[in-house]
């Protein structure tokens, strides 16, 4: 085994960074009963994360057309709501800390770049990151590692120099994927440790403090893994 330092951080958005997967679910389902469907429950939703909203809800509707019509609605309910879409606790600090160490970071998110832009302009955070990548910058959705291969590439580092910290197992997938370190991060409400679990991630994170932990501690000493 080659051994590796850490030297970048690579972050999933929704339900990471941010508290915002049930506002995320009151959008999607008030897209898909605008369009007459019955709502889906949030498991029959995340089933399909990884992809931007315009490929979930086209997933989710079993129609295309459908689902660039709920897009459209979609992103009109998010910008009414995402003023109540805030910062998970200690994310702020963490970044802050992150900053203070030029520690370079980036975000690789399932989020659509349109979608994207309504919720993470407010929190005026996205100069912190050094590239921001979303679901439609990059061919294939998570689970595979486009997104993170371009973010470490964007970094100038090797995948196998960054950790990819996430709430979904997919995220965990595309990390192993790319040859990155797996953070599972257990921040959000609707984040299942049981689901995560299958997918062996390297490390959890219960609380953003314990990502930099994780990035100096130990993620310095881990072994890069094909």
């Amino acid at each position: 085994m080659k051994m590796t330092s850490m030297r970048g951080i690579v972050f999933d958005f929704d339900g990471t960074l941010v508290d915002s997967l049930g506002d995320a679910m009151a959008s999607f389902n008030h897209a898909i009963e605008e369009l007459g469907e019955a709502p889906r429950t949030a498991d029959e939703i995340k089933r399909y994360f990884g992809a931007g909203a315009d490929r979930i809800l086209s997933q989710v509707l079993g129609d295309e057309s459908k689902g660039k019509r709920a897009f459209e609605i979609y992103k009109d309910h998010q910008r009414r709501s995402a003023h109540r879409v805030v910062l998970h606790s200690g994310i702020a600090e963490l970044l802050d800390q992150i900053a203070s160490h030029k520690v370079p970071i980036a975000i690789v998110t399932g989020r659509h770049s349109e979608d994207l832009e309504i919720v993470i302009e407010r929190h005026r955070i996205s100069t912190r990151f050094v590239t921001i990548i979303a679901d439609n910058h990059v061919p294939r959705s998570k689970p595979a590692p486009d997104g993170i291969l371009l973010a470490a590439s964007r970094l100038g580092l090797d995948a196998g120099e960054v950790m990819y910290v996430g709430d979904s197992p997919v995220d965990i997938q595309a990390a192993r994927s790319a040859g990155a370190v797996s953070v599972a991060a257990m921040l959000d409400r609707l984040t299942r440790r049981e689901l995560m679990a299958p997918h062996s991630p390297r490390f959890w994170a219960d609380h953003p403090r314990q990502v930099w932990e994780i990035f100096i501690e130990r993620g310095k000493t881990e072994c890069s893994k094909s």
